[in-house]
């Protein structure tokens, strides 16, 4: 009976990967054989075994795991999106297709890089992580099901056509959908509930703000995919990330020299020709965006050479992405002192983005350019917002290009809405910065309140 016994945990030890069960298996093998014999167990048990099976999945789930998770839904939310957003969307399938991309794989692969990093940081147990992931591919499936048999349903009434089965069941796959969500949910939102109450009130509140919180996880996936992508372009920056509990002290001091060595190199504050010229183009910004936008959303009214509103907006939009360079350069001269020379590059990205989006105004509605000089200029905006994250990733500088690229096809989705409203955001920028800049303390205040300061103290001691 103890070889069979003794079998029976060899085989749920498999579960674990095998550099630990080459370090720890023999131990790990002796010690659950002589506790169950000890307790008289012929076997074990039910709970027992997939406690075991909980912990060996955990143990395998490696900070890969979560990153090659998180990569896999954001290359599926850029793929959903671009293909909602060009004439792909036109061809046989393609909608189906962004379906699957958005409502299936990308929310699971997500979830799934988030259970991974929530038990690597120790806020979900084995155990709790293996129940909340087992519930996460058939909430995903269901709310995909959900999505499909709606749009059936709802093509089959636009033809005058009686609906099907998979068309008229759009409420069941909703119910079904709702249910798994919530079961998936139990574990995660038990973080934020306080553990000193009763074990029947800890779990109603648990199954209320679960089902509450799955309706509007599933709204979200349902909508649109920008959240989608910026949950999984922060996921993958966070798997990427080295665990500090398990890097060794010579690497904190490399990093801590670095930074000491970066600080050191850059100057502490802007000078006063900087800050004058950084001032006087934010101004220039604000009031040449003001006109633009003025003359955007007035100008078809008033302007003899405009033709109509639609051409007014076209103008009005094109000069407002011009306005905003001067603001854009501004901001690069500041911030460029505290983050360093990358913000160099986002600044003449972003410049290169507005001017292709002067363009594509230009042209005007309806010219077949348009469009695409537009997506053009949201993808170089995308890479505007990636590279200044480019610096919180380690590792080799091939896995950085490669996930920098990854971050800025995911921020063209953010870069689409910056660009076609730069001349009405321009301006608020300008603003904002020009303020900063006059209500900033100045270098030379600093030194004298730290000259007081440092009197102030020497007579005390005193």
């Amino acid at each position: 009976m103890s070889d069979s016994r003794r079998h029976r945990y060899a085989q749920l030890l498999r579960w674990y990967p095998q550099p630990w069960r080459e370090e720890h298996g023999s131990i790990m093998l002796d010690t659950l054989d002589q506790h169950a014999s000890d307790r008289g167990i012929a076997r074990p048990s039910v709970p027992e075994a997939w406690s075991l099976r909980a912990h060996g999945l955990g143990a395998r789930a490696t900070p890969r795991w979560a990153a090659g998770t998180a990569a896999t839904a954001l290359m599926a939310f850029i793929a959903a999106t671009w293909l909602m957003l060009s004439n792909a969307i036109m061809f046989p399938g393609a909608d189906m297709a962004r379906l699957l991309l958005a409502v299936f794989i990308g929310p699971l692969t997500l979830a799934l890089s988030a259970v991974v990093l929530l038990h690597r940081t120790g806020q979900l147990c084995a155990p709790a992580a293996l129940f909340t992931a087992a519930f996460v591919p058939p909430a995903c499936a269901f709310a995909a099901l959900t999505a499909a048999s709606w749009a059936v349903g709802f093509n089959e009434a636009d033809a005058g056509l009686g609906l099907s089965w998979f068309g008229s069941s759009t409420l069941l796959f909703l119910i079904v959908a709702w249910m798994a969500g919530t079961m998936s949910l139990l574990a995660p939102v038990g973080l934020v509930l306080r553990k000193k109450r009763p074990a029947p009130i800890r779990l109603a509140q648990r199954g209320a703000l679960a089902a509450i919180a799955s309706l509007v996880l599933g709204a979200l996936m349902l909508m649109g995919q920008i959240v989608g992508i910026l949950v999984a372009a922060v996921l993958l920056v966070l798997a990427l990330r080295p665990d500090r509990a398990t890097r060794p002290a010579a690497l904190f001091e490399d990093d801590r020299a670095a930074a000491r060595g970066f600080r050191q190199g850059q100057p502490a504050v802007l000078t006063r020709w900087r800050e004058t010229a950084a001032g006087a183009a934010a101004m220039v910004s604000l009031i040449m965006g003001i006109g633009c936008a003025v003359f955007a959303l007035t100008g078809g009214s008033w302007a003899p050479s405009v033709t109509d509103s639609t051409h007014a907006m076209n103008l009005g939009l094109a000069a407002g992405a011009l306005a905003a360079i001067p603001a854009v350069i501004a901001a690069g001269m500041v911030l460029t002192l505290r983050f360093g020379v990358v913000i160099r590059w986002s600044a003449l990205l972003c410049c290169g983005s507005l001017v292709m989006e002067t363009a594509a105004q230009l042209l005007g509605a309806g010219h077949s350019s348009q469009w695409p000089l537009t997506l053009a200029a949201a993808a170089l905006m995308g890479f505007v917002i990636a590279l200044p994250f480019s610096r919180l990733l380690p590792g080799r500088n091939s896995l950085r290009i490669s996930v920098t690229t990854v971050l800025g096809l995911a921020g063209s989705s953010i870069g689409l809405l910056l660009v076609t409203m730069a001349g009405f955001i321009a301006p608020l920028g300008a603003a904002a910065l020009f303020i900063w800049l006059v209500t900033r303390p100045s270098k030379q205040s600093i030194n004298h309140a730290d000259k007081r300061s440092t009197i102030k103290e020497a007579e005390a001691l005193s």
